[in-house]
């Protein structure tokens, strides 16, 4: 069935769906069922001031993951087992290659990286599941076509790596794979809905694996891991740290060689730990923090717990080092981890400097990916059958306001001097009484200083000027001749006061190299001292331009233990106006189960905030 209703904006929904024909009735059966809303419109994400977006491609259809080549095109992979390319901003109409896998439940093509060598072996690594018997996950190398390294060649692929057979869970396969700092291929792998896996040696689920890229284990990986007895054999010796539930994804900092790996929680918490060689992460017998601390397992960097709010969520997805080859971002995001939630579809951005995290953008929707570009923006995959991926930028005329405060102060030199002329009468007898006159010239110049102090940080150095005039007065002070008429010198006491105007221009992105300086000239008469104070004022701004609507589907997945009768899923409208909301539910085939027509004849409430 489908209902539809306009909702107001950032109106939280909540959805219940529940099953009128039957209930579980079997125990220990644990189904998980998805809901497709599609919400029109849709608008993008919300971003801080400063920052704009562009959608790059859409049409990925249940993208999983996304990786950059060494030579800067973009490589989406979709969960159905097409992985394509996105050069010079275009999604090229051919996939790279077309992989058969299986996409049932969080299987299918999962990770795509590529060879340090690249440039010249043309060799790409993906992560898929096989789908015939025995099921199991795969590392495989493509090798790009000489002639269009667009599309793979016909017949390259070489397995590297197959993985222990799975479960009949579909779930918790991990599948990010990346090369680290010392040329080995690092793989993330989930412990396929069976957490004790994550605390044994004897098979490599729930765990880091870390080989060469021709699929051979190096002689230096850990052999011991905290609280669990024994060491690897065989092909597990692959094993570089355990105790994880379901490492989706994790990533490398330029540079320094850090590893985070995000690992998606089950109902408490969701972690960023810190890749070190030989660590037990605890799943499952911890999640989050170990409380009481246990030294046998190392505690995350940083975990955030679920809920709908802008601060927790249901599960970790993408992360990202901002240490790109160009700073497109202002320099304080340089170093800075980003990481997404996929329920809450926020962008956060966690300091590694004190494990703090603080917000970035908001509403995007489903995200699954984050990759920071060659050129320094940041990419983000959202997932849906009309899956896209989305390009943050930081403006180039930057939004923030500058207002610039400039002191200048002027003082003469050299010290001027005055001529006096003056006219008199003889001491004795005065008549008429004598008077005397006296005028005085003088030149002064005066120099000015101006230091500019702007709320934000400029770029490029402000420059502020001033200009300051001074008029005197001159009391001269005479002592007349004893002759009728005489002409004196004198130096008179002159004060000069100057005023100036100064004017500064910022242009607020960068830290200015140095302080900025004015100048000011000043006309007086002698012995003048002036002094001057301005506030000038510099504003640039610039209007965010709107993303443009978009269509879009958000895929909430829901879990019904036995006996329930009721899943909920919740989700957040953003944006400004009305929207038209088209809410659909739909059920999983349970023959497998035993159960069928279960979701049949559900019915779907949608309740506002209240």
């Amino acid at each position: 069935m489908i209902w539809e209703k306009t909702m107001a904006s950032r109106e939280v929904v909540q959805l219940r769906i529940v099953a009128m024909r039957r209930l579980l009735r079997r125990s220990g059966t644990r189904i998980a069922a998805f809901c497709f809303l599609s919400v029109l419109p849709l608008s993008a994400a919300t971003l801080p001031a400063g920052f704009t977006e562009v959608q790059v491609a859409t049409g990925l259809t249940s993208a999983t993951a996304m990786s950059f080549s060494p030579d800067g095109r973009l490589f989406v992979c979709l969960q159905g087992g097409q992985l394509r390319v996105i050069k010079n901003g275009a999604l090229l109409g051919t996939p790279f290659v077309s992989i058969t896998t299986t996409s049932v439940g969080e299987r299918g093509l999962l990770g795509v990286t590529f060879d340090p060598g690249f440039a010249t072996n043309r060799f790409v690594y993906v992560y898929y599941t096989v789908p015939t018997a025995p099921i199991h996950n795969r590392v495989s190398r493509f090798t790009a076509d000489i002639a269009n390294p667009d599309v793979a060649q016909a017949g390259s692929e070489v397995v590297i790596l197959d993985l222990d057979n799975l479960s009949t869970a579909t779930n918790h396969n991990g599948g990010a794979i990346h090369f680290g700092p010392d040329g080995k291929l690092y793989i993330g792998v989930g412990e396929n809905a069976n957490s004790a896996n994550s605390q044994v040696l004897t098979n490599r689920l729930g765990k880091i694996l870390r080989i060469n890229a021709d699929g051979s284990i190096p002689s230096d990986n850990p052999t011991t891991f905290p609280g669990i007895t024994g060491s690897p054999t065989g092909v597990n010796q692959a094993i570089w740290a355990v105790g994880l539930r379901n490492p989706y994804t994790f990533t490398f900092q330029p540079g320094t060689g850090r590893m985070f790996i995000n690992d998606v929680g089950e109902t408490t918490w969701e972690e960023i730990n810190d890749g070190i060689a030989g660590s037990n992460y605890g799943w499952p017998n911890c999640e989050g923090f170990c409380s009481p601390t246990n030294p046998n397992f190392r505690d995350p960097l940083f975990r955030y717990g679920h809920g709908t709010s802008a601060t927790t969520g249901c599960a970790i997805v993408g992360g990202a080092f901002y240490n790109p080859p160009v700073n497109q971002f202002p320099a304080s995001f340089t170093g800075k981890y980003f990481f997404a939630d996929l329920c809450s579809g926020w962008i956060r951005l966690m300091d590694p400097s004190n494990n703090t995290a603080s917000a970035f953008a908001t509403g995007a929707s489903t995200p699954v990916d984050l990759v920071v570009g060659p050129e320094g923006s940041l990419y983000y995959l959202i997932r849906g059958s009309t899956g896209q991926v989305w390009k943050i930028s930081a403006t180039a005329t930057p939004t923030p306001t500058a207002t610039a405060t400039a002191t200048a102060t002027a003082t003469s030199t050299p010290t001027p001097t005055a001529t006096a002329t003056a006219t008199t009468t003889p001491i004795i007898t005065p008549s008429p009484t004598p008077t005397a006159t006296a005028t005085a010239t003088a030149t002064a110049t005066a120099t000015a200083t101006a230091t500019v102090t702007p709320i934000t940080t400029p770029s490029p150095t402000p420059t502020a000027t001033a200009t300051a005039t001074a008029t005197a007065t001159a009391t001269p002070i005479i002592t007349p001749s004893p002759t009728p008429t005489a002409t004196a010198t004198a130096t008179p006491t002159v004060t000069a006061t100057a005023t100036a105007t100064a004017t500064a221009t910022a242009t607020p992105i960068t830290t200015p190299s140095s302080t900025p300086t004015a100048t000011a000239t000043a006309t007086s008469t002698p012995t003048a001292t002036a002094t001057a104070t301005s506030t000038p004022t510099a504003t640039s701004t610039a209007t965010p331009t709107p993303s443009p609507a978009q269509a879009l589907n958000i895929s909430t997945r829901l879990r019904v233990e036995t006996g329930d009768k009721v899943m909920i899923a919740g989700f957040i409208i953003t944006g400004n106006g009305a929207k038209s909301v088209l809410l659909r539910g739909i059920g999983p085939s349970l023959a497998s189960a035993g159960l069928g027509d279960l979701l049949a004849d559900p019915f779907l409430e949608l309740r506002g905030p209240g």
